[in-house]
């Protein structure tokens, strides 16, 4: 087995550091955007990006991931009340591909965190 194929996704994407890198870009990214800006007005985003760490850790196999936690739950407490529309949604998850793409991040792992993004869209978007 290559060391590729025995790596997790979260350690071939750069693990911590890496994700931390990306984090800052994203969140650089999605403040740039008046549609997404306004739902971060009265957050501190370095107090946000820990938790997005945490999810992109449970969804890529880090070595710390959590396996105690309910993603649909988390996402949705996380979420409520802040009316985030489909269309804030797609954005946010553009934003968030475009930077994994400045990163050059392997297609597979951005194929993981799509297909993560799709899956998690209903706990995110207002109902």
């Amino acid at each position: 087995m290559s060391e590729s194929q025995s790596q997790s996704q979260w350690e071939r994407a750069g693990g911590e550091a890496a994700v931390k890198a990306v984090l800052d870009r994203f969140y650089e990214g999605v403040l740039g955007e008046p549609q997404l800006a306004g739902f971060f007005e009265n957050v501190a985003v370095d107090d946000i990006k820990p938790h997005l760490a945490e999810v992109l850790e449970v969804v890529l196999g880090g070595p710390g991931a959590r396996t105690d936690i309910d993603l649909a739950g988390y996402l949705t407490e996380a979420h409520s009340g802040l009316g985030v529309s489909e269309s804030d949604y797609a954005l946010t998850g553009q934003v968030l591909m475009d930077t994994l793409e400045e990163f050059d991040v392997p297609a597979d792992i951005q194929e993981t965190i799509a297909g993560a993004l799709a899956t998690v869209q209903p706990f995110v978007v207002a109902a």
